[in-house]
């Protein structure tokens, strides 16, 4: 049987595959990147592609950004089933694929 493997920062199991869990340094991948990589306010998206914090629903857009996923939804809807989640939120589905819009001003 394997050892478990645990976060060396959460102390929590890990369910990456070895060679992952020794390249983030014995992490999770969000462990490695909030410990090396995330140089912000963890509640902010730190700009590194992929930063988990950049996936927080943004606050609740003005006039102009729900204008803007407005008219994204009337673009799409023709071909993608198009669901508001909230005030800066859509979720779009066709066929098997599903996709997250969120806007926010910046």
């Amino acid at each position: 049987m394997a050892e478990e493997q645990i976060c060396m920062r959460c102390t929590r199991p890990v369910a990456l595959a070895p060679e992952d869990y020794e390249l983030f340094e014995r992490m999770h991948g969000v462990c490695f990147h909030y410990d090396f990589e995330h140089d912000a306010d963890v509640d902010a998206d730190c700009g590194v592609p992929g930063c988990p914090s950049g996936l927080l629903p943004p606050g609740a857009p003005g006039p102009a950004a729900q204008q803007a996923l407005a008219d994204v939804a009337g673009a799409l809807a023709g071909g993608w089933r198009v669901e508001p989640q909230g005030p800066a939120e859509l979720l779009l589905t066709r066929g098997g694929d599903v996709v997250r819009v969120l806007v926010a001003e910046g």
